[in-house]
């Protein structure tokens, strides 16, 4: 039997982007084992592929076709070592953004399309199959946008300067719940103490599963640049992503479902000399509540548009 090793980044949007590799390398025959740091987390969302923690480099030797994710992780840099080197020849890398690592075979997106729809592309270049986003999501038993008034507010990311403040999102929350809409708050275990003693809706969830259980019957989804926002759009859900960085979210915005992006509108500086780095620290100022709310609700208007075409 043919092998495939599929290597992600530690993100679990990039687990949940990189899937679209596993589909079309199963569609081909290519019996992949993804290897991602969430591994456990992922599986039960993708019933149909198997899941490893990551490997020392040596065990993919045994392997007929390698394609890693590059995220300049020291597992990287050991398999560009090793490619350097004349092994591992059937290494693969997939770039999000340019590198002097970069060989012929490998495969750079383009900056001004989303990831997901880079990864179909990039699977037409590495595989030769048709262009799809397909990632073999299994869906929950549930009813799709039963509860279409619920917004998830996903106010936090693996990164702290990515987030929008707190106070925006629950001042964003108080103006949805006059409008209508029941906002829920989402944040992980190690996160809840910082939110608990907020009067918000703040539900817990034991596994990513069900998290993804509960986005999939609500309507809508809004937070930073992170995961949930790629999980959210995978099940069909509408989102709105919140970022201080117009280039980086315009290629890692979410991609499936409809969705739109609230940045900046106009480029910050970073004040390298005075060590002033306005850019990563002052953003959310140039992003208040009342532009966030009124693209929110132009994303309404285009979701019941959608809704009514079909």
């Amino acid at each position: 039997m043919t092998r495939s090793a599929l290597l992600c980044a530690s993100g679990i949007g990039d687990g949940l982007l990189m899937m679209i590799v596993a589909h079309h390398l199963k569609k081909r025959g290519l019996s992949p084992t993804v290897f991602h740091d969430s591994a456990e987390a992922l599986a039960p969302l993708f019933e149909e592929h198997t899941f490893q923690k990551h490997v020392p480099p040596e065990v993919l030797e045994s392997y007929d076709h390698v394609i890693v994710e590059n995220d300049h992780s020291k597992r990287a840099w050991d398999l560009f070592r090793l490619r350097d080197q004349g092994k591992m020849q059937h290494v693969r890398f997939i770039f999000p953004t340019a590198s002097s690592k970069f060989k012929e075979g490998d495969y750079l997106f383009d900056p001004k399309l989303p990831v997901a729809t880079n990864l179909s592309a990039a699977c037409a270049f590495l595989l030769g199959s048709p262009p799809s986003k397909e990632n073999d999501l299994t869906l929950p038993e549930g009813e799709h946008g039963k509860f279409s008034k619920r917004v998830v507010i996903h106010p936090t990311s693996n990164d702290p300067k990515r987030n929008w403040k707190k106070r925006q999102f629950l001042e964003l929350a108080k103006r949805l719940q006059k409008e209508g809409y029941q906002p829920v708050f989402c944040v992980s275990p190690s996160e809840r103490k910082d939110w608990e003693c907020l009067d918000i809706d703040l539900p817990s969830f034991p596994s990513l599963k069900e998290l993804a259980a509960y986005i999939y019957e609500s309507g809508y989804l809004i937070g930073n640049d992170s995961g949930l926002g790629h999980l959210a759009s995978n099940l069909g859900i509408t989102t709105l992503t919140i970022s201080g960085n117009p280039k980086r979210v315009r290629l890692w915005r979410p991609d499936w479902a409809l969705g739109k992006v609230v940045t900046l509108p106009f480029p910050l500086p970073n004040f390298k000399g005075i060590h002033f780095r306005m850019r990563e620290n002052c953003w959310q100022a140039f992003i208040p509540v009342s532009r966030v709310f009124k693209a929110f609700m132009e994303l309404t208007d285009e979701d019941e548009s959608c809704s009514r075409l079909f």
